[in-house]
Parts: C-alpha cells; structure tokens; sequence
C-alpha cells in the first residue's frame, strides 16, 4: 500500500487531505513538522503532501515553530511532494522564490485558468474552480519552477519543479468546492506510482 504522510502546520482542512488520500486507497496520517528525517524515513513513505495554514511566509529569515520545521521538510526529503496553500508559498521561499502579501487576497471559489495541462493538472483544463483563502501569494517563482496554472488575481496558482516531482498549488484540492479537487489527487498518486518504479 501507498504511504503518504500529511504534514500539519496547523490548517483547518489538513484532515481532509487524509481522508482524501485513504478513500484513494493510501496509508495517510497527520504528522508533525518537527518530525526527525530518520523518523520519517523509517516510516517508508512513498511521497509528502504538506498541509496549508493561516500563517505568513512573507520573511524567510524569520521563521520560528512548525513552518520552520516544515520549510526543513521541504528543503531535505527528495521524495515526490505536493505543497497546499501556505506551504505552497514556503516551498516558494525553500528554494529562492517570493512571497508578499496579495494585491487582492482570494477567498471563497475562484476560477483557475490551467497553463501546463499535464503531470499532476492533466485532465484539469482549460479551467476549474478553487477553493481559496489566503493573504499572500507567491509573486516570484523560484529558479527551476514552471508555472502551470493562474487566476485573474494570482499569478502563480500552481507550479512544479521542472526535474523533480514537487508540486505546490495555492488553492485547496482537498474541500468539495474545489471541482476537481479529487482528480489533482489521482493524478499526484499516478507521479507517485511512476516514482516508485524508477
């Protein structure tokens, strides 16, 4: 069976990216992000989804607690990840991107226009709507990420790694609003399937 751990830093929908990945057949549970690398290693798990949050990522240098700990997840497990909603910014922050706060904050459905219907959007296109709700976003993608999706208001929706299997998506594919919530998914299992056999 697929072991996928959930990284919680404290977002109200985090246990519904578990219950998402079990009724998709996967061995899921929520985990701290002070978890130690050998701890998390000897679980086994075949990839990471990292959970959203309320808080701001805005200053890199300045991280304290769970997104400090979480940004270390990020920076040092190679296996396929998905980051959502703040750790989506924090992932942009990880590897050189920025984060400020929005110019129009987005909450509530919003419409996202796909770039790249591929990997883990593919089927997803020409758009879908999203369940947002955040007051930063990422304004400057980090070096080696290919923006794959957009909205009216956020330039950077979703991006991926172009040699890696990170993903990092600003809305939440995990709430019922999110129209194709549940396909994201599937197809971020399918990356994990093709990583598993490499």
């Amino acid at each position: 069976m697929t072991t996928i751990p959930v990284v919680y830093v404290k977002g109200q929908y985090n246990h519904l990216i578990v219950r998402n990945l079990k009724e998709l057949g996967v061995n899921s549970k929520l985990l701290s992000p002070s978890v130690p690398l050998e701890q998390l290693e000897s679980m086994k798990p075949d990839a990471l989804v990292m959970g959203g949050g309320p808080q701001s990522v805005r200053s890199p240098d300045k991280l304290t607690g769970e997104l400090a700990d979480a940004a270390r997840l990020i920076r040092q497990v190679k296996l396929p990840m998905l980051c959502i909603c703040v750790t989506h910014q924090l992932l942009a922050t990880a590897f050189g991107g920025v984060t400020e706060a929005a110019r129009k904050p987005e909450f509530g459905p919003v419409e996202i226009s796909v770039l790249d219907d591929g990997r883990i959007l593919e089927g997803l296109g020409p758009s879908f709507t999203a369940w947002e709700s955040h007051n930063d976003e990422v304004v400057r993608k980090p070096d080696g990420f290919q923006v794959i999706a957009k909205s009216s208001n956020c330039a950077v929706e979703a991006m991926r790694h172009e040699k890696r299997d990170i993903f990092g998506v600003q809305f939440h594919p995990e709430v019922s609003h999110t129209t194709k919530g549940v396909e994201l998914f599937k197809n971020f299992l399918g990356i994990v399937e093709e990583h598993k056999r490499t």
